[in-house]
């Protein structure tokens, strides 16, 4: 009789620490799946922004009067494979893929037809004789593979952030 309850003891002991074991497995797998996705949507947001203060100096070092607009900045930042010389290939899940469209309201602007929002001389000057500056609406569109579904399914769809600035220069 007692070398039955043990035995019974035993197999109920394993049988819970099995359990126990495939719920911190489990548990483990979604923390490090929803890290790995947070990880990715921070990435983008700090490129969104660092796009932004790109296209602000761009934009401020070229006359948009003389027909020199920036209109666009395109990009891909890949991750670095460590071992490798090269770096990841963002459609496979290994980097960003940005892309920046900028448009402007202003007067007096020799842009593209499409990019000038306002194009009545509402006040061309300042009230010392300056011409006003024209202000900007940056769109940026981040855009990047999820790196879980990718591994797991091969085949994963772009997750896109969008962050729209207006600024004035």
């Amino acid at each position: 009789m007692r070398k039955a309850f043990s035995m019974l003891m035993a197999i109920s002991v394993m049988v819970t620490m099995t359990a126990i074991s495939a719920l911190v497995f489990t548990m483990s797998a979604k923390i490090v799946k929803s890290t790995a996705t947070q990880y990715q949507k921070e990435q983008s947001i700090l490129l969104a922004k660092s796009y932004t203060e790109l296209a602000i100096l761009a934009v401020s070092g070229n006359d948009s009067t003389t027909g020199s607009c920036v209109e666009s900045i395109n990009g891909d930042v890949g991750n670095v494979i460590i071992g490798q010389t090269n770096e990841g290939d963002v459609d496979s899940g290994m980097g960003y893929r940005v892309s920046l469209d900028i448009s402007y309201i202003g007067n007096n602007l020799s842009c593209t037809p499409e990019r000038i929002l306002n194009e009545n001389p509402i006040v061309t000057k300042n009230s010392d004789g300056r011409d006003i500056s024209p202000n900007i609406i940056v769109d940026v569109y981040v855009r990047y593979r999820d790196i879980n579904e990718h591994l797991t399914t091969g085949v994963s769809h772009w997750i896109t952030y969008h962050k729209r600035t207006i600024q004035k220069l």
